[in-house]
């Protein structure tokens, strides 16, 4: 029988290969072309089935997660909470090859229950929130909240996936099915925050062991949450009070020398400028540097504000004043410290210089050199000016306006003189001043209106010329009074002219009158 069978089968071969090669080429091309596609869609059809996971492959993800499930919770409360991964070789198998040897472990039920029963063990309590946030792994804490959502429906007689002895099972361990009715949530969450308030009185415990005290910057990269908590302290204390903070708490503060207001202490000020002391202390040395070179060169370390050579010295002498009397004065904002005021002094630097009877006398000195080199610049001046115009009266509304301020003020120093006062005119300067012919009281005198009458009369010979010119051009000396300065000025003249007449005094002089007539000038518009 095999060999008739072998035989045939040869036959067969025969037979298939003579057809092969008596067929027409055209349709093997067609044959191959149709096996081509026939490959291609079977090809197609075992990809989408391998991206489409089957029963057993699913069942086998099940059962991995929940032997990771009970591997994570023998390893409760130990250093390492995360689930153990399976190997690659298990991973990487076939669903059908894992399946037969998955079957028969315990249920997602089972797992979950084990898992809270564990962590009961270790923390004798069914709450999670007495273990450490990060310690909780994810499937425990999602079946303690699947298992609340399931009861509230069991309650209310919808379908549920807890039945009643899966519920008995969960009381027998103390599971709490609604914490915020029983309060629990309340107590946990006052428990979660001592704890936390614990931790970050530690934390300031440690860096007050550090740096010596409890001021904790908000701003940069370290202790930041740290400061946002003592910040924090100090707003509830400054909001409710010593009693409106925790008895043990506020004892913990204070046996630590916690400072609810560094700002009114003074402790914020005194760590402010300590911790600014190097970059204001560059800047301290430069200039304390020129000081010690300045009384090399002068041998004083009496700075003028118009010192030349010596920008910023004399402001910065002012200000170390200023704040070594806030320094003396015990005020905490004073910039000051030990270490300048000890190199101050090395120098000889005088801190009140106006109580030195030395230094009164040199700087009364000073003064007085440069308000008498002053005094006499301008005595020079006025001199030049009563050579040019042969008198010392000086409008205020002129170009020398400087000068004529300065008369006034020497009139004024006379009448205190006069009067016994004292004043900077000195005999001296009296008698200089008398010898330009200076007139000490023109008011009086008069000397002053004659001066002015004297100008406008200047003034006037100006315009008289210029009504001269006019005549000369256009054959009459009456201008319009639409003639741009001489028709208002000819309007004036026959003004003050009528004045005259009627017997009141004016400016317009008979010698003006005859300067006006001799050149054809009519008083009179109507003649």
């Amino acid at each position: 029988v095999a060999e008739e069978l072998v035989s045939n089968l040869e036959e067969e071969a025969t037979n298939a290969q003579r057809s092969k090669r008596e067929r027409d080429p055209s349709d093997e091309e067609d044959e191959e072309a149709s096996d081509a596609a026939e490959e291609e869609a079977t090809t197609a059809r075992r990809s989408k089935r391998a991206r489409k996971p089957s029963f057993a492959a699913k069942e086998m993800k099940m059962n991995e997660a929940a032997a990771m499930a009970l591997e994570a919770a023998d390893l409760v409360g130990t250093e390492s909470w995360t689930p153990k991964r399976k190997s690659p070789a298990v991973r990487k198998s076939s669903p059908r090859e894992a399946t037969p040897a998955i079957r028969g472990q315990v249920t997602t039920w089972e797992t979950r229950i084990t898992m809270l029963k564990t962590y009961k063990e270790l923390y004798n309590t069914c709450d999670l929130t007495h273990a450490p946030k990060e310690s909780i792994v994810p499937q425990l804490r999602n079946f303690v909240l699947e298992s609340r959502k399931q009861y509230k429906k069991f309650q209310k007689g919808k379908h549920s996936t807890l039945t009643a002895a899966r519920i008995a099972e969960l009381r027998a361990l103390g599971f709490d099915f609604c914490p915020l009715e029983s309060g629990n949530t309340k107590d946990n969450h006052d428990r979660r925050f001592q704890q936390k308030w614990d931790e970050q009185f530690k934390e300031l415990e440690a860096y007050k062991a550090e740096h010596g005290d409890c001021l904790v910057s908000c701003m940069g990269s370290e202790n930041v949450k740290l400061g946002n908590w003592v910040r924090g302290q100090r707003k509830l204390y400054n909001k409710a009070g010593r009693e409106g903070i925790n008895p043990v708490r506020l004892a913990k503060l204070d046996e630590i020398g916690f400072d609810f207001n560094p700002v009114a202490s003074g402790s914020y000020i005194v760590k402010k400028r300590a911790n600014m002391f190097p970059r204001v202390n560059a800047n301290w040395e430069k200039h304390y540097n020129n000081l010690v070179l300045y009384k090399k060169e002068h041998g004083n370390i009496i700075v003028s504000p118009n010192a030349v050579g010596w920008p910023g010295l004399y402001d910065w002498i002012h200000c170390q004043r200023k704040e070594y009397k806030k320094w003396e004065a015990k005020d905490a904002k004073a910039l000051m410290y030990d270490t300048w005021i000890t190199k101050m002094n090395e120098v000889g630097f005088d801190w009140a210089p106006m109580k030195s009877d030395g230094f009164s006398k040199m700087l009364l000195e000073r003064q007085s050199k440069h308000f008498n080199d002053l005094w006499h610049t301008h005595y020079e001046e006025l001199q030049k000016f009563h050579h040019k115009n042969g008198h010392c009266y000086i409008s205020r509304n002129g170009e020398e306006e400087v000068l004529a301020s300065w008369i006034h003020v020497q009139r004024k120093h006379k009448r205190n003189r006069d009067q016994g006062k004292k004043t900077p005119l000195t005999d001296e300067r009296i008698k200089l001043l008398n010898d330009i012919e200076i007139d000490w009281n023109p008011s009086l005198s008069g000397g002053m209106n004659k001066i002015v009458q004297a100008e406008r009369d200047k003034d006037w010979e100006g315009v008289f010329k210029k009504l001269c010119s006019f005549k000369k051009k256009k054959g009459h000396a009456s201008p319009k009074k639409a003639e741009p300065q001489l028709g208002s000025w000819a309007c004036r003249m026959r003004k003050l002219h009528s004045q005259k007449k009627s017997g009141e005094t004016t400016t317009l002089t008979d010698a003006k009158v005859a300067k006006l007539e001799s050149i054809g000038f009519k008083f009179a518009t109507g003649v």
